[in-house]
């Protein structure tokens, strides 16, 4: 089965001009390919606005494949990337939830 993560969705409050959009974007796709050694291909990065009455302004979710290599001093580097990065473009402290999906319970296409 062709790789098919990560996929990294932020949820934001407020709306985010194109270029913020993109300059983060490509912060978040060096980030999975220095530190999650993900293929090109199969980064996906969604920024959504939407309403949350509670917590954070900033919410991001990294489901990734999980592997011997994304180890805890991997994943720790991921998200201090993304805590500065989300706070560069969004100017906001990001609330940071990254998922491992075992490959058995991974059924995935495109």
């Amino acid at each position: 089965m062709p790789e098919s993560m990560p996929v990294i969705k932020i949820f934001t409050t407020e709306a985010v001009p194109r270029a913020a959009t993109e300059a983060l974007a490509c912060e978040l796709e060096k980030l999975c390919l220095d530190l999650l050694r993900a293929q090109p291909h199969a980064i996906q990065i969604a920024l959504i606005q939407a309403a949350m009455p509670r917590g954070a302004q900033v919410l991001v979710e990294a489901h990734y494949r999980a592997q011997p290599y994304r180890d805890e001093a991997a994943l720790s580097g991921f998200m201090d990337g993304v805590e500065q990065s989300v706070q560069r473009h969004l100017s906001a402290l990001p609330r940071i939830r990254c998922f491992a999906v075992d490959q058995a319970g991974l059924s995935a296409r495109h």
